[in-house]
């Protein structure tokens, strides 16, 4: 894949490893959507249209390319993760299925609202609220509302979380924006190995093992965890005969299995068995 920088925009050619569907929609991220020829998302302050070029170009425009660059981690050759995945058989439908996933790079403070709200939930509803909130408390621009700042979030109030459609988790983004605001909790969480980041996560109020591990992979791009949700339990009994039930215990079997790629690898086994 190559990429080459133009006026508003970003040229994305020999796309193999890049497919803004499989990308947006394989639950990492949930500010997207689809326009007739085009997909969009929204990240931060920042907006982008995905826009097809032929059978392997995209044009991405922006007024941010360089935001998107590492947005989409474009840096990153993907090409290398896929042929180490390679030598476990069992991934080779997955990986084929979800080829042009790449982990995007997230501010952490969205990840860590979102994912908060995401816990027992289901993807419209997340972006209704997610949706809600910005308009809310965000900044508006001529192509939607922004994610609100860490600043623009401390004024929300339990009612204000509860009346946008947050429910019991309202008391928890409370008390975590409170926290993140008023502690050095985002620099800890960056200057920590996961094992104590995801201690650190945990100490906040309403995030558990499934939302840390979320917020460790999409958040601070911690590829030696693996997030296990309902999809992913199919997946450990289905497809690798698991006996375990303790989700802590499959997270740590499919950690010991894949490593420093086991990010990558539940992403793929994600995908493909929501979608298959």
């Amino acid at each position: 894949m190559k990429y080459t920088v133009e006026n508003d925009g970003i040229l994305v050619e020999d796309v193999t490893e890049f497919e803004p569907e499989s990308t947006l929609t394989c639950g990492q991220v949930f500010r997207y959507g689809k326009a007739d020829s085009y997909w969009w998302v929204i990240a931060g302050a920042n907006f982008a249209k995905i826009i097809p070029k032929g059978e392997k170009s995209y044009y991405i425009e922006t007024k941010n390319p360089d935001f998107f660059i590492k947005y989409f981690d474009f840096e990153k050759n993907y090409a290398k993760i896929i042929l180490a995945l390679s030598k476990y058989p069992i991934l080779e439908s997955a990986i084929e299925y979800g080829r042009g996933i790449r982990l995007l790079r997230q501010d952490l403070v969205e990840v860590i609202v979102s994912f908060i709200i995401s816990a027992c939930n289901n993807i419209p509803r997340i972006q209704k609220i997610l949706n809600n909130i910005c308009s809310s408390f965000g900044t508006k621009y001529d192509w939607g509302y922004s994610f609100p700042s860490l600043a623009q979030l401390a004024h929300a109030t339990e009612s204000d979380f509860a009346r946008l459609g947050c429910g019991y988790r309202s008391p928890y983004l409370v008390r975590t924006i409170n926290a993140l605001q008023n502690t050095s909790i985002l620099e800890d969480l960056q200057k920590a190995d996961t094992k104590t980041a995801k201690k650190i996560l945990k100490s906040l109020y309403g995030i558990g093992d499934k939302v840390a591990d979320c917020i460790l992979l999409f958040g601070l791009n911690r590829y030696d965890v693996f997030p296990v949700d309902t999809w992913i339990d199919k997946v450990y009994h289905e497809d690798f005969g698991g006996k375990e039930h303790s989700r802590a215990k499959i997270s740590e079997y499919f950690v010991n299995e894949f490593g420093e790629f086991s990010g990558y690898a539940q992403q793929y086994l994600f995908f493909h068995k929501r979608k298959v």
